[in-house]
């Protein structure tokens, strides 16, 4: 599934072109990967989770790498380190891998901000209730795109293994990318 050598090799050929670390998101994640984690680490985070990692990801940590080189800012590790908290707190909730992703396709429905305090129309989604967690239930943030944007891998549910771009912060909702396998090699194999 996974080719290690060819994504370290491809992780090289772009650390000496780009020495100065000038690509976008690049001063992160250095175009390296963190070393892998063991079967335990993964068992251990599955175990505490009630779930079980799709196959792509979970053979991506135990293979190529925990955390690092990705697309935009990079990959953030299995546990969140370099998370902001309040995103970082989100993976650790009780339940909130183990829910169901609720989407299948793109969802984004109307939502009001309040202009000068303003009430706005009942049949729009507030600004509190746009951003509940209960719309990413089932999933985890692996890459940060920035801007308040985020990369999430589905967990469970039916769209299970898929990346979602969670793109709420420019009012965009939230957009099925592809599998993380396809994800992840679409990037490593475009770099110049």
């Amino acid at each position: 599934m996974w080719d290690a050598n060819d994504i370290h090799a491809r992780l090289a050929a772009i650390r000496v072109a780009d020495p100065g670390l000038q690509r976008f998101g690049a001063s992160r994640h250095q175009h390296r990967l963190g070393p892998t984690l063991s079967e335990a680490d993964v068992a251990a985070f599955e175990a505490q989770h009630r779930i079980t990692l799709p196959e792509n990801y979970r053979t991506f940590l135990l293979e190529v790498g925990n955390g690092g080189a990705g697309p935009h800012y990079g990959l953030f590790p299995l546990h969140g380190e370099g998370m902001r908290d309040v995103n970082r707190e989100e993976r650790f909730r009780a339940g909130h891998l183990a829910t169901p992703f609720p989407h299948t396709q793109a969802w984004n429905p109307d939502y009001d901000v309040p202009v000068l305090g303003r009430p706005g129309p009942v049949d729009k989604m507030t600004e509190d209730e746009y951003f509940d967690e209960r719309w990413t239930t089932g999933s985890l943030i692996v890459a940060e795109f920035g801007c308040g944007a985020f990369h999430r891998l589905v967990i469970t549910g039916t769209a299970r293994g898929q990346v979602w771009f969670d793109d709420r912060a420019a009012d965009n909702g939230l957009a099925p990318e592809a599998d993380f396998h396809a994800w992840y090699e679409n990037w490593v194999h475009n770099q110049k």
